[in-house]
């Protein structure tokens, strides 16, 4: 401290020193801190220390509280301060450090541990590679470090730092020396003093636990602690508010042939009397009636009392108070005892204090992304009524932009009575991504070569300014592609959505001639000499009857929308508009389509126009992986403006999906056992357009069951154009890692209409079936239905799904399971994860 106040008061006579004329900057406001010298100190962090002085007059008492807020980092080797004119006419202060930093680290090592793996440690510690080393910082990780030690069952573990010259001037690499010690593991566990609860339940309450054959039985005193906490908490949920658990003796013994120490736990516990409900009142409430507080108390009086339930409905009671801003409320709960009745009656006493307000909003460890694309994503600004349930939206929008991996608030008081800060520490993780991959597609089941490479790259945060930018590449000897794609999710600072795609396509494909009598206008083509035999022939033509031919596309899109929350979900609208430039390209004079669009394309680049319409309401709690909330939406689109386009139609296409977790148990530390059960129910129509008699769609636009993404393990069917397309699927989600990826088991239904009829699916060869033209006819034998499971990708980079996918058809009475897949009657199928649309 002595130190600190010298080098104060020699900087306070460095600036007045170092002033040319007399001391013109008191009471002068602050315009703004500059730093000079600084290289690996975090700037957002140094920002965020000077903030609150920005607009202030210049004191001396200000000026010392600045240098100790700068000092107190120990960031620096040496510090020196000046004051400069923020203007020629001398009505503001700039103050500026320069600065000398100490040594950062370049690296940071562990040695000695051999129970417990680096990373382990590694997540314990926190300074990270870059970072100023400090060596009160190391000191701290080493606490935290023999902490977890502890926590794993390892008491006499001892922990210690060095640090030494990095390869880089400036640089040190530090290293933590572990001494783990023995492990000691979990004998037996005993109670005392349990009349009322036995034993077995008691156990079964704890973490702790008996080492076995399945069980390490490690000791951690932290789960020691939480354990009593248990077994109080289950005496009290049963009426015995007096239980203590007053001991906990430990045997410690030593197994000469293993050489570990083993430990033997009894918890002596002093059980008292149960005791039941009286009732609760309320004594302070001037914003709340009595009336609106009492319905939140959900304990029957005369009941048995529950202390854990008494603590919720309290606990509501907060919520309540808490949502409307007034958090510095003391609320508090009083008791009075009947010892006739053996009862408790409760008074819940509430000190009303007036409703905070959000002084200040900071964000931290957000290098790359801008300050202005989190303050956007956040329902309530500096000046607002705190509430919980804005703070906690706030908090969902920002880890549905994926740009996190951790995001962690911290509420402080603020400089007056009744204002609050909040600061949100975040965590970047990459948003760009370069996949480089290979598609493998189903052999001979289409047109396209089996195998296609792939190089996209894409960034979600693009200049950390949150706009959208992306560049993709496929290409095989029959296709190839470039897109080139940009979103902004906010234009002009509002919830307006603006986007812009460009491709380029070329695709090598085969189609059926009709160049042998007799000649047909359209659709009937080679061997076949009527419509009806072609449709008996399931609408196929031997291959050695088609022939190769060229399609080129150019295609720019646009689109915009606009979202807006409502006490029901986001809603949302957007609109867009596409222009493609297309030509089919074959030798006149050596082939014929069957197709007549194709003859008249030939040669001849024509426009297809597209505009379309769409509303959504999202309720989901995460867009990229939900765990419950639902998902609507309707999209119209018109294709064919003008009338020599190549395609005129209408299509529609409605969605809905929801989600809701089946259960979520603890099991572990940070990891929990859980179920989560999706919906998903979609149906597309391909209409004529006004003033045409039939829907004009080409190959590319047609609704499909294409076996990836619709009818799992179906991709037979793909090569089956669709004018209606009724898609179902069912899946139950659990996570292994939830950051990283999810076993999925599924269900999948799908059925297709085509301008012959609906698909049947019952026998070996699915064919349109001209008997049903109809969709409202649609039947058990016209479902493509498959279940099966796999693994699924959450992460943002590779977001993957490999799944096992077993083929059926119902006829009504008799399953018939399709053997012919690749791995006994199961497909494998490689998909990617989709947007929401």
């Amino acid at each position: 401290m002595k130190r600190l106040m010298f080098l104060l008061c020699v900087s306070f006579a460095a600036i007045v020193g170092a002033q040319t004329t007399q001391d013109w900057f008191w009471g002068k406001p602050i315009a703004s801190v500059q730093w000079e010298g600084v290289v690996h100190a975090d700037r957002r962090e140094l920002d965020s220390v000077v903030k609150a002085y920005i607009g202030k007059p210049f004191t001396e008492e200000l000026w010392m509280a600045l240098q100790a807020r700068v000092y107190e980092l120990d960031w620096f080797e040496t510090i020196e301060p000046a004051a400069f004119p923020g203007d020629d006419a001398r009505t503001r202060v700039i103050v500026k450090f320069v600065v000398t930093e100490k040594p950062s680290l370049e690296s940071i090592k562990i040695s000695g541990n051999s129970g417990i793996k680096s990373p382990e440690i590694l997540d314990v510690v926190k300074v990270k590679a870059g970072d100023i080393f400090n060596a009160s910082f190391a000191r701290i990780d080493e606490l935290a470090i023999r902490r977890l030690y502890i926590e794993k069952g390892y008491p006499d573990a001892r922990v210690s730092s060095s640090s030494a010259p990095g390869g880089i001037d400036g640089t040190v690499v530090l290293t933590f020396i572990v001494a783990e010690g023995a492990q000691v593991a979990v004998k037996e566990i005993l109670f005392s003093g349990n009349a009322a609860v036995g034993a077995q339940s008691l156990k079964g309450l704890l973490d702790l636990k008996e080492s076995g054959l399945f069980q390490s039985g490690a000791f951690q005193e932290a789960l020691l602690e939480s354990d009593k906490q248990k077994i109080l908490d289950y005496y009290r949920s049963k009426g015995y508010v007096d239980a203590v658990v007053a001991d906990v003796v430990r045997d410690y013994r030593k197994d000469e042939k293993s050489g570990r120490t083993y430990l033997h736990l009894t918890f002596v516990i002093a059980e008292g009397k149960a005791w039941l409900f009286g009732g609760v009142s309320f004594e302070g409430n001037k914003v709340f009636g009595t009336d609106k507080l009492l319905p939140l108390v959900r304990q029957k009086e005369g009941a048995l009392l529950n202390y854990r339930k008494l603590l919720l409905d309290k606990q509501r009671v907060d919520d309540l108070y808490y949502e409307s801003g007034y958090i510095f409320n003391s609320i508090a709960l009083s008791e009075k005892r009947d010892e006739e009745r053996g009862s408790i009656y409760y008074t819940i006493q509430i000190a009303e204090r007036d409703r905070a307000h959000i002084e200040s909003i900071v964000f931290k460890g957000n290098k790359k992304t801008k300050d202005h694309v989190l303050y956007r994503e956040l329902p309530l600004q500096v000046g607002d009524i705190f509430s919980k349930t804005k703070i906690i939206e706030g908090l969902r929008n920002l880890y549905n932009l994926q740009y996190f991996s951790a995001i962690e608030p911290e509420m402080l008081p603020g400089s007056a009575e009744n204002l609050m800060g909040l600061i949100i520490n975040v965590e970047e993780q990459s948003t760009a991504d370069m996949q480089f991959g290979i598609t493998l597609s189903g052999f001979g089941e289409t047109d396209s070569f089996p195998v296609s490479g792939n190089i996209k790259w894409n960034d979600k945060n693009f200049l950390g300014g949150g706009q959208t930018f992306g560049v993709d590449l496929i290409a095989s000897p029959t296709d190839q592609s470039l897109t080139f794609s940009y979103l902004d999710k906010w234009l002009f600072g509002k919830r307006i959505s603006g986007g812009a795609d460009l491709s380029f396509a070329h695709k090598k494909q085969t189609t059926a001639q009709d160049i042998l009598y007799p000649i047909f206008d359209d659709g009937v083509p080679d061997p076949y000499s009527s419509y009806e035999e072609y449709i008996a022939a399931s609408s196929t033509a031997p291959d050695v009857y088609k022939m190769p031919y060229n399609t080129w596309d150019l295609t720019l899109g646009l689109s915009t929308g606009y979202v807006t929350p409502t006490p029901v979900g986001d809603l949302g609208f957007g609109v867009g508009f596409s222009t493609t430039l297309g030509t089919v390209e074959y030798e006149i004079d050596k082939y014929r389509p069957a197709t007549k669009s194709i003859r008249d394309q030939n040669g001849i680049w024509s426009l297809t126009n597209k505009v379309s319409g769409r509303a959504y309401l999202n309720r989901l709690d995460l867009s990229y992986n939900p765990s419950k909330g639902f998902y609507g939406s309707q999209k119209m689109t018109l294709a064919g403006i003008l009338d020599g386009e190549s395609q005129h139609y209408v299509r529609s296409d409605s969605k809905i999906e929801a989600y809701a977790t089946l259960f979520d148990i603890p099991l572990f530390e940070g990891w929990s056992w859980k179920w989560v059960l999706g919906g998903h129910s979609s149906f597309g129509l391909m209409l004529p357009k006004p003033g045409y008699s039939e829907a004009i769609v080409n190959t590319t636009d047609a609704l499909r069951i294409d076996g990836t993404f619709v009818g799992r393990g179906w991709s037979k069917l793909y090569g089956h154009n669709g004018l209606t397309l009724w898609e179902n699927w069912l899946e139950l989600r659990m996570p292994v890692f939830p950051s990283f990826f999810w076993l999925d088991g599924f269900l999948d239904i799908a059925a297709l209409r085509t301008s012959t009829g609906l698909l049947k699916l019952s026998g070996n060869t699915p064919a349109p079936d001209a008997g049903k033209p109809n969709f409202s006819n649609l039947g058990w034998e016209n479902l493509a239905m498959s279940v099966g499971f796999g693994v699924r990708f959450t992460i943002p980079q590779f977001p993957f799904r490999f799944y096992f996918a077993k083929r059926f058809s119902y006829d009504g009475s008799t399953i018939d399971w399709k053997t012919d897949g690749a791995t006994g009657g199961f497909d494998f199928v490689i998909s990617m994860s989709q947007a929401l649309n």
